[in-house]
């Protein structure tokens, strides 16, 4: 039997993961770590917004991204809505969680 993570669950490891890190397949991940301990600013809000769309596209294909939210304040949160199915779906990731993941 094979097992295969739902979705949204998949988007959240894609985004979580270091670009590269990954021997066996040295292009999945996303960029977001390279933001870790930079100002947030407006150039910042939009790597984010593109590193978020360019990992999502090239890793995970059951999705169709509609748009990228990010959150700037205290804390720094990204929603993304996607289609999946012809279905409209939208996932939440803080970016603690990205400064927070395990290699």
């Amino acid at each position: 039997m094979i097992y295969q993570i739902d979705t949204a669950e998949s988007i959240r490891r894609i985004l979580v993961t270091p670009l590269g890190s990954r021997v066996m397949m040295p292009d999945y991940g996303s960029r977001l770590f390279e933001l870790i301990d930079k100002t947030v600013n407006d150039e910042w809000v939009l790597d984010a917004t593109r590193h978020t769309y360019e990992a999502i596209e090239k890793n995970e294909p059951r999705a169709i991204i509609k748009r990228v939210r990010i959150q700037t304040g205290d804390t720094v949160s990204i929603r993304i809505e996607y289609a999946e199915n012809g279905i409209d779906r939208a996932i939440g990731l803080g970016f603690t969680d990205v400064e927070n993941a395990t290699v």
